[in-house]
């Protein structure tokens, strides 16, 4: 039985005539950028134009049509927006004295650290902290991030919903009769963020919204009119790894099984979802380095992952302002300089906090 083996056709037969003539007129500088995202050499001289060069040299190493539709794609892209810096500040909450303990909130920012550091981010892994620790680090780091960075804050750990309000729990958080001391508000975190006026703000909040109850939550129910106020400064995308009330599925170390409000935080075997991180995690991880998507469209595609995963669960997106932004933006300012002042400034909280640029 005789097989035949299909190659792409070539680049130059696919093209539409429209689209040779589009390229005839590309810049020689266009072209350049181009050929460096192709990875290819090109010497541009002689009688035909850059664009012309530049289709010759990618039909004749194979480059196929939508490979260049994605290197066209790639250097448009680049030509939107220079960040001065980017920053992904990524917070693991697990070792409850209380509550039951995590399992997946190190390894899911571990796993978010070493990709998102492969887009030229510089990483802060804040673990197990108190409400008033994690304030005083994450002032201190939002104190240096430059204007006009991006930032990536994602936080994994137990989490409840004051009304509308999301609040981070700190590790003492006890299982009834909290109060604002143990939490930290989505409020809060986003107010002072704005201060240092960010391009664009990605917050993903990855943990259980549990409604308090009000009998035995009543300090922090008084402290409603105390909730802070925030502005957007920019660009702002929250992304919520479940809806109201519900639970995110994660693996736990079943030692207690305290519960908060009518949630309890003991899971079932079924209840576990394999591969060592969180379901929600599991789908951002793989999906974070896809270059040619911006931002907003990855997190549908995730949120679209997930609803269809084993555990049924359904992300939220919030969004304000509409500029089309990409995590793999090429940065306009230091970035190790930056690196070296957020790892000086954080080295006193070292046993709470990492400062990573190596990919």
């Amino acid at each position: 039985m005789n097989s035949k083996m299909s190659y792409p056709e070539p680049l130059i037969k696919v093209l539409s005539p429209q689209e040779q003539k589009d390229a005839s007129k590309f810049s020689e500088d266009v072209c350049k950028k181009i050929a460096a995202v192709a990875g290819v050499n090109i010497v541009f001289q002689g009688q035909r134009t850059a664009g012309e060069e530049l289709l010759k040299n990618l039909d004749r190493r194979g480059h196929t049509y939508e490979q260049y539709i994605s290197y066209l794609n790639l250097v448009n892209r680049q030509a939107y927006y220079r960040p001065e810096a980017k920053v992904a500040i990524l917070i693991a909450n697990e070792k409850y004295e209380h509550l039951s303990k995590l399992v997946t909130p190190s390894i899911d920012c571990e796993a978010l650290g070493n990709s998102i550091r492969e887009l030229d981010f510089i990483t802060v892994f804040i673990s197990n902290t108190k409400s008033d620790m994690l304030k005083e680090i994450l002032m201190k780091t939002f104190s240096l991030i430059p204007e006009n960075s991006y930032c990536f804050i994602f936080y994994a750990g137990h989490g409840c919903e004051l009304i509308t309000t999301k609040c981070i729990l700190s590790i003492d958080c006890p299982s009834e009769n909290i109060e604002f001391d143990h939490c930290v508000t989505e409020n809060w975190l986003l107010r002072e963020l704005a201060k240092c006026k960010p391009e664009l703000c990605v917050l993903i909040m990855d943990m259980c919204r549990v409604n308090l109850d009000r009998q035995t939550n009543q300090e922090i129910y008084r402290a409603i009119p105390h909730i802070e106020e925030y502005t957007i400064h920019s660009n702002l995308l929250i992304s919520y790894s479940t809806q109201s009330a519900n639970a995110a599925y994660e693996c736990i170390w079943v030692e207690k099984s305290e519960t908060i409000g009518d949630t309890s935080y003991s899971v079932k075997s079924t209840d576990v979802v394999c591969g060592g991180g969180s379901q929600y995690v599991n789908a951002l991880w793989s999906r974070l380095c896809e270059n040619d998507v911006d931002i907003s469209t990855m997190l549908d595609n995730v949120h679209g992952d997930v609803e269809n995963s084993v555990k049924h669960q359904r992300p939220i997106k919030v969004q304000c302002g509409v500029s089309k932004r990409y995590l793999s933006d090429s940065v306009e300012g230091n970035t190790k300089e930056l690196w070296s002042t957020l790892k000086g400034a954080l080295e006193k909280y070292q046993e709470y906090c990492s400062v990573c640029l190596e990919k």
